[in-house]
């Protein structure tokens, strides 16, 4: 092989090698979507609010959690007062160093479980009452 052909290779490789790598955007900023009133903030927000189907997110997660005021998720950019999450096993899966988000239990509202009959709550939860994805630590 050529020597230009053979660092046109290597340049290549080095290329996807790093792309396949590169964490996805956990922990970067999204705007939960809100029907009326104000969307909860980290201030307000009395325990996590979790949106799928977010295209702000990589894996469509977007969760707006209580959080200090000053503190990394403490506050808002702009409209965008959510994070980007994801499902985790462990804390690892958040890249916890870089993020500061862990993995723990997002639990269903009881009074939403309770306003779904049973049908629709079986067709679309079965007996899932909660999962586990990054979020910011509890305090």
């Amino acid at each position: 092989m050529r020597p230009q052909v053979i660092r046109l290779i290597a340049a290549l490789a080095s290329a996807a090698a790093l792309t396949a790598c590169q964490n996805p955007n956990v922990g970067e900023r999204c705007k939960l979507s809100w029907g009326s009133g104000d969307p909860p903030s980290p201030q307000t927000a009395s325990g996590d609010y979790f949106e799928s189907g977010n295209i702000g997110c990589e894996d469509l997660i977007c969760i707006v959690s209580p959080a200090p005021e000053g503190s990394k998720y403490g506050g808002c950019s702009g409209d965008s007062c959510g994070y980007c999450s994801k499902p985790c096993v462990s804390d690892q899966d958040c890249y916890k160093s870089e993020t500061g988000l862990v993995c723990d239990q997002v639990v269903l509202d009881p009074a939403f479980l309770a306003s779904l009959d049973e049908t629709t709550r079986q067709r679309y939860l079965g007996e899932t009452q909660y999962s586990s994805y990054c979020v910011v630590p509890r305090q």
